[in-house]
């Protein structure tokens, strides 16, 4: 937090008083060159930085480049009193084209200091104090500017900067994490080298079209930027008075920025989706550019100017990343920093090239025409936002359905994306691959059965010999090992008649079986093949169950597993499942409470601790119920564990709620409840009543009350109070009647799709 804080004081103050300190010393109609040089810079750097990036870690070069900029600025400093002219050009460069790549660094930094769960805790704290670094780094230059001179800002920004190395070289970095891996296998030749970022760029329009978004983003902002200072230079002249216009603008939108990002970002991309969001940036440069050209003057440029900034910062931010989603991770580390900087950079140095164009028609109607340029360009880019979300969509169906990409439902913020989700996860049939769900993590299993033992398993061949030129198969002795080849192969084949050779599974070969649960072509043979040692590896399939590290796909079928524990170690299996209720996503949940109920209905002596149970409730309910309505689920629970308590309504009801009432009925009377649940969804009013008239009986007041809204009751606010016995015994009586309406509701449900079809 303190160095994320510093190093964005250094940027704002750094930006002020670049600005300042060359508006003082050049005209206004220099900019441009400066646009296209440190545009020229920039790009050089980044080739520069990531390479060395690559080489070094980030951990090893970011105390070096921190300390490296700010000896610079030391340097400058001395520049900028002896040849104010040149000096002032020094720092342009230096601000303009070393500044986003030390950021970019220290993100890296972050990245691989801390594992993906606690990145989500700790990140929002790092980015809070950098948005507090941006109100500092303002008040800094607007003070100093009040005080001392433009130059004095060049010692106190070289210092942050020195500072920043300081605590970077503080940092360690956690040994045997994903980058370390993947530097060590670089280093030692493990790895082949993928395409070049430019041809990927060649080979993906998606890419390419995200390339075209940014640059012309980019040449918008140059273009109301260059509006913008030609306006506070005429205003204010230069010098100090300069500088504290530059602080004042800088730190108020630093500020507008966090308060969009934290109050708006989210419910834009719920509310608008992801083509809204992403559009209003150039919604909000095409406002601001008409608004200008019909009110000249610095107050309309400097609004359109800073809400320009803030948006980019914050909304448009927000929906861009998104637009990665369908990206598979490999061509999404090669191409990201080329597109985000590289086509950023592009669009400065065509903005440049723009301007200098204009200016050679006369100063006088320079600004018209770069205002008409900005909303020309804002009119391309709301026409293009349209066009890339329908090649989003497109593309992360596509990529779902090649399971591309994990995406956890639950965590999506925007509208598109939870859209084409839930049309995708509805429309994917049986696969060969592990499911979506499963992620990168689960292709990465089955990749390794293949790649581990390439093998063929002895008494089963693809082909009647290996191909020419290969080497031959090994001859497995020890029958262990041969099964674990088998089971390694990569072939279904192979796998199933393997896990079907012995009646019981022997237990050396458990850890092999529970990674094949991530590969859904094989999964029904080894959930079989693992119930029938459940008993003997309980405490194995607890520890798979509750480890976030493990596939998703392998997690959520360990509780269909853990039912066939018998007597004796049932009650580890309950202790388990009882821990996965906490598990943050939502089908681990889920068949953690459909597996917990069949182990007690089983083992009637087994009780689940009621503190548990509410607590997990407790949870469901505080989730809220847009969040409720997108939670799906990817194995059909019907097909582990019965139709018994949703029955009829299997198509009717909330996979949330039907998950509350399977809680519930943990620690309530299991039959009654079952009822009670099924005469929610009656057509019979009457029968509704009497279900939540006995919800009303027996729920603590402390689940009733969060639980009331989620079951629409409409009875009359004033209504007689009745014995629970009483109220009990007519719930009981009415089942018959309730079925009976569930089975007429069911019968019109179908004939309606019957004369749909039809």
């Amino acid at each position: 937090m303190l160095t994320a804080a510093l190093m964005i004081a250094h940027q704002v103050g750094g930006k002020a008083t670049r600005d300042a300190l060359f508006l003082s010393h050049f005209e206004v109609t220099a900019l441009p060159y400066m646009f296209i040089g440190s545009a020229l810079f920039s790009l050089a750097m980044v080739i520069l930085f990531s390479r060395l990036l690559t080489r070094l870690g980030p951990a090893s070069l970011m105390p070096t480049a921190f300390g490296a900029s700010g000896l610079f600025l030391f340097g400058e400093w001395a520049l900028v009193l002896a040849h104010p002219q040149l000096g002032s050009v020094v720092l342009y460069l230096h601000i303009a084209g070393l500044g986003s790549v030390l950021i970019s660094g220290f993100w890296s930094v972050v990245n691989e200091r801390f594992d993906p769960r606690m990145a989500k805790r700790q990140i929002g704290r790092i980015a809070g104090g950098a948005t507090f670094g941006g109100l500092l780094g303002g008040v800094l230059a607007e003070r100093v500017a009040d005080s001392f001179s433009v130059a004095t800002m060049l010692p106190i920004l070289g210092l942050l900067h020195l500072l920043c190395a300081w605590r970077v070289r503080g940092v360690d970095m956690v040994k045997g994490s994903q980058a370390s891996a993947f530097n060590e296998a670089v280093s030692h030749g493990g790895l082949k080298p993928e395409a070049s970022p430019w041809k990927m760029l060649q080979e993906a329009p998606y890419l390419r079209n995200l390339a075209l978004l940014v640059l012309l983003a980019a040449i918008s902002n140059v273009s109301l930027d260059y509006v913008f200072k030609a306006q506070a230079t005429q205003a204010y002249g230069g010098g100090e008075s300069l500088l504290r216009f530059f602080a004042i603008f800088y730190a108020a939108t630093a500020l507008g920025t966090f308060f969009l990002q934290t109050a708006l970002s989210r419910r834009a991309l719920e509310g608008l989706g992801l083509a809204r969001t992403v559009g209003s940036l150039p919604l909000v440069v095409l406002a601001g550019g008409v608004g200008a050209a019909f009110v000249p003057g610095l107050a309309s440029i400097t609004l359109a100017r800073a809400f320009g900034s803030a948006i980019a910062d914050s909304l448009f931010r927000s929906g861009y990343e998104i637009l990665y989603t369908p990206i598979p991770p490999q061509e999404k580390r090669a191409t990201k920093s080329l597109v985000d900087v590289g086509c950023d950079r592009l669009g400065d140095l065509l903005g440049g090239g723009i301007l200098r164009l204009i200016l050679l028609f006369g100063p006088a109607t320079a600004i018209p025409s770069v205002l008409g340029v900005a909303v020309a360009l804002a009119l391309v880019g709301l026409w293009f936002t349209q066009r890339l979300n329908r090649g989003y969509v497109v593309s992360l169906e596509r990529s779902l359905r090649n399971r591309a990409v994990e995406l956890d439902l639950s965590e999506v913020q925007d509208s598109t994306t939870r859209s084409a989700l839930l049309r995708t996860a509805r429309g994917i049939p049986g696969s060969t691959l592990p499911p979506a769900s499963g992620g990168a993590q689960s292709r990465t299993n089955l990749q390794v059965f293949k790649a581990s033992d390439p093998a063929q398993p002895t008494g089963v061949s693809e082909s009647s010999s290996p191909p020419e030129g290969k080497p031959r198969p090994p001859v497995f002795t020890d029958p262990i090992l041969r099964r674990v080849a088998n089971l390694r192969s990569g072939h279904a084949r192979t796998v199933r008649q393997t896990l079907a050779e012995k009646p019981s599974l022997d237990l050396v070969l458990a850890p092999h079986v529970i990674e094949l649960l991530a590969w859904d072509e094989v999964a029904p043979n080894a959930i079989a093949a693992l119930r029938t040692a459940a008993p003997q590896i309980v405490g194995q399939l607890v520890d798979t169950l509750l480890d976030p590290e493990q596939p998703f796909a392998v997690r959520r079928r360990i509780p269909r597993v853990l039912t066939a524990c018998s007597a004796y170690s049932s009650r580890r299996a309950a202790d388990g499942l009882l821990q996965g209720l906490a598990d943050k996503r939502f089908e681990v949940r889920f068949q953690c409470a459909a597996a917990l109920n069949l182990l007690v209905e089983q083992n009637p002596a087994l009780h689940a601790d009621p503190e548990q149970v509410w607590e997990a409730v407790r949870r469901e309910i505080a989730a809220g119920k847009k969040v409720w309505e997108v939670h799906e689920l990817l194995d059909r629970t019907e097909e582990q564990f019965g139709p018994a308590f949703v029955g009829l309504l299997r198509n009717r009801t909330s996979r949330t709620l039907e998950h509350v009432f399977r809680l519930l009925s943990l620690v309530l009377p299991r039959e009654p409840l079952r009822i009670a649940f099924r005469g929610l969804h009656a057509g019979d009013q009457n029968l509704r009543g009497i279900a939540l008239e006995y919800l009303e009986s027996v729920l603590p007041a402390a689940i009733r009350e969060p639980l009331w809204p989620y079951l629409d009751d409409h009875r009359p606010a004033q209504r007689p109070a009745r014995p629970a016995d009483e109220i009990l015994t007519t719930l009981m009586r009415s089942y018959d009647s309730i079925e009976l309406d569930l089975a007429a509701l069911q019968g019109k449900s179908g004939d309606q799709q019957g004369h749909a079809k039809s």
